[in-house]
């Protein structure tokens, strides 16, 4: 069944890759963009959600082996959002009042599980995906814990991760990861951040 065309998700079918087969693979196999942080890490960080904009700083740190603390802050030092995650967990430290809603909270939860690679176990079976005219690029669609997630991992000798994408129609995230800049895009919400990081 995994060969049947119409299954194959956009962000695959854009890129003309087909599936191949199923495969059983380790959650370190993905490679998650911010996995291995030793230090913090600080990016400028710009949220748009409809006509509302927000920018300020998010500092990211890894506070034990899979759980991860993420705080914004305004240039004048007040905090949007302080927030800790793991696979088992999500804590609002603190949260500004316009963003302290059900709603939002819940779509960041989300984001950010699959952003981390929270919502998958160690060890799981995931359907394979490759274009013959481009065999760097591998896609990996994956039954996460909350919904079907689409890694896209390129190129193929590092491994890490370029393209999440989750949800449904009304909800999808579709996260790329550049060099520096993470972009988290909600097309159908109009919600976008886009993370640039800072050098030190």
């Amino acid at each position: 069944m995994f060969l049947v065309a119409g299954c194959t998700p956009k962000l695959f079918r854009d890129l003309q890759m087909r599936p191949a087969t199923s495969v059983k693979i380790h959650r370190g196999n993905l490679m998650p963009a911010f996995d291995r942080l030793e230090t913090a890490k600080y990016y400028t960080a710009q949220i748009d959600f409809k006509e509302n904009s927000m920018s300020g700083i998010l500092a990211l740190t890894k506070e034990s082996e899979g759980q991860f603390r993420m705080v914004m802050m305004t240039t004048f030092g007040i905090t949007l959002f302080d927030f800790s995650i793991s696979r088992d967990s999500f804590i609002v430290n603190s949260c500004m009042e316009q963003m302290n809603k059900k709603v939002v909270l819940n779509i960041l939860e989300k984001d950010f599980r699959s952003i981390f690679m929270l919502n998958v176990p160690e060890q799981f079976s995931a359907r394979y995906y490759k274009n013959p005219q481009k065999p760097n690029w591998i896609g990996y669609g994956v039954n996460a814990d909350d919904g079907e997630c689409d890694y896209l991992i390129y190129p193929r000798e590092t491994g890490f991760v370029r393209n999440i994408q989750n949800g449904g129609s009304i909800k999808r995230m579709n996260a790329v990861f550049d060099e520096q800049v993470v972009t988290i895009h909600h097309p159908k919400l109009k919600l976008k951040l886009v993370l640039t990081e800072m050098q030190q």
